[in-house]
This record gives C-alpha cells, structure tokens and sequence, in this order.
C-alpha cells in the first residue's frame, strides 16, 4: 500500500526525461553513422531543389542535341564519321571556343566495310552460269569499291578534323569501378582496356593531402581510337555516380587509375574555356581548385551538382540545325559546345532530382555551367549536424513540461516548419546544404516520447491531485494546481502564507442544550456556508477541526495578495452570519451562533504531511500557531477577527483596522501588536471610523499612563458603540491601574494567561 500511495504523487521527472532524451540523440547518431536515413535526406535535397525551381543559367553552355530531328534528316545512329568531322569544324566556323565530345569512339568506323561486305556477298551469289564478261564487270565494280573505300577513311577525316579546330574534348571512361566500399556494375558487361597509365594524353589533377585511394578507383577504361586519343586537345571521365539511392546528385570531381588521377571531363573543358593552363587541383576533403575556383568536396572527391532545372533549362541545339546553317549568327559565338544523345532510346537518361529521365549530357552541362558561374553547393560540416541534433531535441527536452499538449504540439509543428523553411532558405541562396531528416527525426521522437511521458503521469497525477484538493479548494484552483510547471512540492516548502482560524463560540454548550441531529443540521449548514466563503477567494481548505475551520491562502497557487483575500474572507464570513444565518435561524426558533476569528502572515512550511500510506496538504510552524492563538484572543477582547502586525501591514491600506494591543502570548517571550480587523476601508461607516479613531487615541493616553484622559477617550469610544468590547475592556483596564499604577518601568504588555 505504501508503494501504490507513493506512485500516485508521480509527476514529469526532468530526469528521466533527460536521460530519454539523450538516449534518442544517441540512437539518432547511430542511424547517421550507418547512413540508415540517407535515402531520406537525400529526398529532402531533391524537395529543396523543387522548392528553389528554376534558375536561369549564368554561363555560356550549349547542347549541341542527337535528337529525334537529327536522326530523321542524317539518319540511323550512329553516324558515320565524316558527319562528325563536318560537325566540328561547323562549329569552329560559328565561333565555339570549347567542344565537348559527349559521345565515344572507341573501335574504328565499320559501317562502309560493312556495306562493302554485304555488297561483295550480292555480287557472289549472281549466277554462276554467267559470262566472262559480266565476270569482268562485277570484278571491276569490287575493285573500285575498295579503292573508294580506301581514300574515305571516316576515321582519319574525322581525326583530322578535331586536330585541325583544336578545341575537342574527348572521352576517357573508367570501368569496374569502385567508390568506398561499393562496387559499381551498371558496366559490368562492357569490356574495357587497360593501357599503360603514362600512353594517355590526358592531364592528370595535382593531389595536395590524401591518397589517390581516397577516390574513385578504376581498373579499366574506354578509350577513343589511336587517331582521335592523338587529335584532341584533353580527355577526361564523364562518369557520376548515384550516392545513397538512384538520383544523381554528386559527381566524382577525378576517378583514379592506376595511381593517377583522371579528372571530370567537364572540369577539363571549364579550364581549357577560362584560359587555365594548370591541372585541376584537389585539396583532400576541402575542395578541387578549377581556374581559380574552389569547388567543395566531400573526402571521396565528390562535389554536388547545382542542377538549374529540368531537361531543357540549359539551352539545346538540334545537330542538323548547325550542319544546316539554320542557327541566329553569333549564337554559338565564345561558347562551350557540348555534343550528346537526348533521345531516350539511346540509353543515356539519368534520373535527376528535378526528372526521372534526364539526358546525360545535362549533368555535364551543369557541372560546367555551376564552374563558371561559381554556384556550388556547400554540404554543411559533420559536427553542425551533431549539434541540431541536440539543440533540437534538448528544446523538445525543455518546453515539453512547460507546455500543454496542445501548446507543445504547436511549438513543435512551428520549429518543424520553421527548419524546413530555414533549410530551404539556406539552400537557395546561400547553397549551404544543412542536413534535415536527423535533427528533425531526434526532435520529433523526443516529442513523441517525451509527450506520451507527459500525458501519462500528468494524467494520472492529475486525477490523484484532483481527488486530493476538490473538496479543499475551487475547481479553478485545481486547474491552476495541475498546470503548475513544477507541480507541488511533496516534501515541503516554506512559503509566506496567511492562514485562518475560526471557531464557533460555546459550541460545546450549545451541543448539551440541542440534539445530535439538530447539532449535526447547524453545524453543516454554518460549515458549508463559511466553505463556501473560502473558496470564493480561492483560498484551501486545510480542515475542519470539529466546529472550527482551519484555512489558508497563497498555496498551493501562489498569491501575491493572499493576505488580503483571507483578511476579505474573514470579513464576509463575519457579514454572512449577521445579515444571512442569525436571521434565518431566527424565523427557524434556533439560537444564534458567534465565531471568532484569528489570522496571521508569515514564514510557514506547507505540503503533505503524514504517514506514507496517507498524507495531506497541510501547514505547520510557528506562524500557524500563532495564527490559532490569535483565534482565541477573539473572546478575551470580544470581537469577532483579529489580525497579527504582519497581517495588518500588507491590508492597511485595504482595510479598516485598530491597533487592539500589545499582548504576550503563552509560550512566547516577544510581545505582538494586535489589530481588529473592523471593515474594508471603503465601506465602513462614519461611526465606525470615529470609533476606530477615538479608541486608537485612548490607546496611545492608555500607553502613556495619562489614566483620566484615557478614560474619557474610551468612554467616548462607547457612546458611539455602546457594544465595543475592547472599549469596555479598556476603561476597566484604566481605573484598575489609575488605583495601582504600574510604574515607570511599564511596557504596556499585557499577558495572556490562556491560549
């Protein structure tokens, strides 16, 4: 039973809301380490790109597009090479400072050896029955077919042609790659070679920190035929990767070989284009510097692609177009040309986060346009990261106990969206890419869990407090209770309260002279009524002690002005029994009741008190005994409220009251000053306040051993109210002393010789 009490007094323990909330940050951190949310974040990179949209492409980057319209007018692809000998030098003659070969050469042109061969195999099967001169003829025909086959070599014009305009870039692609831990197999049934790193003619990127085993790793590659790998101007890797699921957010700024370091095609065309004769240099996990731009790096080499939009944001030029002549004049002037496929049979869309069927050769012309146009996005650093987690979840941590449900729940979807928003912002226009699902997921488990916590102790603390002070305050003072951040203390506090004593006069003669159930119908109907009284000012019940009332304010609600409401209180209960009950009990043949009340301000203790199995709310200490003794000095200065000194200094200015005595109670060496509480101040009557005035003037004569004039204060103190008992008291209490004066040595203390 002790045990089961104990857990009712449960309320939100900070403690084990702390270690549950380091407990998720923990966990949080363990889904970062093992990337269990990356498929995720990466999502919210793509919904930061949809948000952001479109932005309008800041360099002079073209797609020179294999399109539908091209293979209509030129015919099946691929090509024959002299239509990309012609290509190239078009777009030499149009102005174009840089071309960037997004297509592979990697085995010699077949296709007229190809017709030659099905040409000679007609030529074969004629009949064989026919004359040597027709013979003749179809031998000449063969013959002359090769010679023509021999003087167009496709290859060469087309390797003459790149060598002539000198500003091709061709393709060098890694196979059987690796990148970490991954193997990549969307080649694997592509045979590459593996040619002596130092026979090929790219320019290889400086490597400042790290090792070449940091990146990419090759173990083959496609290269161009001898001709082509002879003719142009650099080579370079096209290859990106999708990282974590299947969009293609990153690529690998270099891929290495053997040792050496392959760089991106398109960084080795953007510095051909920006007049850089340097290599690309990679600064380990810091950034790969391009003509004089840093691009951010992750350690793998990987940078971030800044896409400007979906397919068709980077301006496109159908192929036929240009060898056609059918383009504005300059339109291609001082421009990067980038040669590839857009058509989806021919197998090169990736998905991006803006399409799920991109041409390929749009992200190199993002990556080259992010170069030139110095937009980079910037992954934020692994420890910030770390820290949102935190601050995220220790501020769940910190406004969950502060907060209702339906406020915490507001707050939470306000710094939810307000993230979102931030990350989006920052993404924009600053593109700083600040991770979004771990922070998010920590602050939202913290809420959940901290929430659920939350709602069931406070539920079934609630319902304990509820049970406990229903009968002891207002419904409005227990809801205030239960939306008390820190609750009740249950071991105790000291806190400056005012507590109340009241108590029926000669009750005990009174039981003797009625019955127990007319005792009982009296007693009730006063109890309830004085109750009622309390709790129109919100203060507590503490108890009923038989037929005396023992209450206080300022707990377990703090009141600044708990004094007051129990000095108001003390009067209306006092105004209820003269103009409500002595009338009613009068009609009713019943015999009127007096209470006297006693009221004290001061340092009290006030929680739960008892044993373990049952405990209540409760005062105690010196104050509150006091407050008692003050009770009972009601009858020896017959009045109905007195007030202590430090009752009487926080109402002064509320209420009417007069200075009664200069008293010593029983068990207590310090003498304390006395008030009637008489009436609010803006209520009370002229002959009251006379009253109050003259009497206070007796006092001070009283004090001052002038007995005769004392007297006549006190006896003017009576004809205005013939009733006053501490008048009376006090003009006895004169001629008394006039007889036998105390002396010079007098402190006008009077001594109470009973509680």
């Amino acid at each position: 039973m002790p045990e089961a009490s104990e857990k009712k007094l449960v309320r939100y323990n900070t403690k084990i809301a702390l270690w549950t909330t380091l407990a998720i940050i923990v966990f949080v951190f363990g889904l970062n380490i093992f990337n269990v949310l990356l498929k995720i974040e990466n999502q919210t990179i793509d919904f930061r790109f949809n948000v952001r949209g479109i932005r309008v492409p800041q360099a002079p980057v073209k797609i020179i597009a294999v399109d539908e319209k091209s293979l209509r007018e030129i015919g099946q692809w691929p090509w024959p090479r002299s239509v990309h000998a012609q290509l190239v030098r078009r777009l030499k003659a149009d102005g174009v400072k840089c071309v960037f070969y997004d297509v592979m050469f990697p085995e010699p042109e077949r296709t007229q050896e190809k017709m030659l061969g099905q040409l000679q195999s007609l030529l074969d099967s004629s009949d064989p029955n026919a004359s040597s001169q027709e013979n003749t003829v179809r031998n000449k025909v063969l013959a002359d077919i090769q010679r023509f086959q021999e003087s167009q070599d496709g290859d060469k014009e087309f390797a003459k042609a790149v060598k002539d305009v000198g500003n091709v870039f061709m393709l060098l692609q890694p196979l059987d790659t690796t990148y970490g831990k991954t193997q990549d197999a969307s080649n694997s049934k592509v045979t590459g070679k593996t040619p002596d790193p130092d026979s090929l003619r790219f320019t290889e990127a400086e490597l400042f920190g790290g090792f070449t085993q940091d990146f990419v790793q090759a173990k083959s590659l496609i290269v161009s035929i001898p001709g082509l790998q002879a003719a142009d101007k650099d080579e370079g890797s096209t290859r990106c990767f999708p990282y974590g699921d299947d969009i293609y957010r990153f690529y690998p700024t270099v891929v290495s070989y053997d040792g050496k370091l392959i760089p991106h095609l398109s960084l080795q065309v953007v510095r051909s284009f920006l007049g850089d004769d340097q290599p690309i240099e990679i600064h380990d996990g810091q950034y790969a510097e391009v003509a004089g731009r840093k691009i951010p790096i992750l350690s793998n080499g990987f940078a971030f692609i800044d896409y400007c939009g979906p397919t068709g944001t980077i301006p496109a030029i159908s192929v036929t177009d240009v060898l056609n002549d059918r383009i504005k004049p300059g339109e291609l002037k001082d421009c990067i040309a980038e040669i590839g496929t857009t058509v989806d049979g021919l197998e090169d869309v990736r998905p991006t986060p803006f399409s799920h069927n991109s041409p390929g050769v749009e992200i190199n012309a993002n990556i080259m346009e992010n170069v030139i146009a110095k937009r980079f996005l910037y992954l934020a650093p692994e420890y910030l990261k770390y820290l949102l987690i935190i601050l995220l979840a220790f501020a769940m941590w910190y406004l969950i106990p502060r907060l209702t449900p339906v406020q915490g729940t507001a707050v939470f979807l306000a710094i939810f969206a307000g993230y979102v928003a931030l990350s989006c912002l920052l993404f924009s226009y600053s593109g700083l890419v600040i991770d979004v699902t771990h922070p998010l997921t920590a602050m939202t488990l913290c809420f959940g869990a901290l929430t659920t916590y939350k709602f069931r102790t406070e539920v079934r603390h609630g319902r304990h407090m509820k049970n406990m002070f229903q009968s002891m305050v207002t419904p409005k003072v227990v809801d205030a209770i239960l939306k008390l951040p820190s609750g009740i203390e249950l071991g105790g506090e000291e806190k400056e309260l005012t507590v109340m004593f009241s108590d029926i006069r000669g009750f005990t003669t009174y039981s003797e002279k009625h019955t127990a159930k007319e005792v009982i119908g009296v007693l009730n109907e006063y109890l309830t009524q004085m109750t009622n009284m309390v709790f129109v000012t919100e203060g507590t019940l503490d108890k009923y002690i038989g037929d005396a009332i023992m209450a206080f304010w300022g707990a377990p609600v703090i009141q600044e002005d708990h004094a007051y409401r129990a000095c108001s209180t003390a009067l209306g209960m006092t105004e209820f029994l003269h103009d409500v009950l002595w009338p009613k009990w009068k009609t009713e043949g019943k015999e009127k009741l007096e209470i006297g009340i006693g009221l004290n301000t001061g340092n009290m203790v006030v929680g739960f008190v008892g044993s373990q199995a049952i405990k209540n709310y409760t005062l105690i200490g010196d104050a509150v005994n006091l407050g008692s003794r003050l009770e009972g000095t009601t009858k020896e200065y017959r009045v109905e409220i007195i007030i202590s000194e430090a009752t009487y200094e926080k109402v002064q200015m509320d209420m009417l009251c007069r200075e009664l005595d200069l008293i010593r109670v029983k068990g207590k060496t310090q003498p304390i000053r006395i008030y009637e509480l008489v009436d609010r101040r803006f209520k009370a009557k002229p002959h009251i306040q006379e009253k109050v005035s003259v009497f206070a003037e007796g006092l001070a004569l009283y004090r001052a051993q002038k007995w005769d004039e004392a007297i006549e204060r006190f006896q003017k103190c009576l004809e205005v109210d013939p009733q006053d008992g501490p008048g009376s008291i006090f003009l006895e209490r004169c001629h008394q002393l006039k007889k036998s004066p105390p002396g010079t040595g007098w402190d006008g203390v009077f001594v109470m010789k009973t509680k």
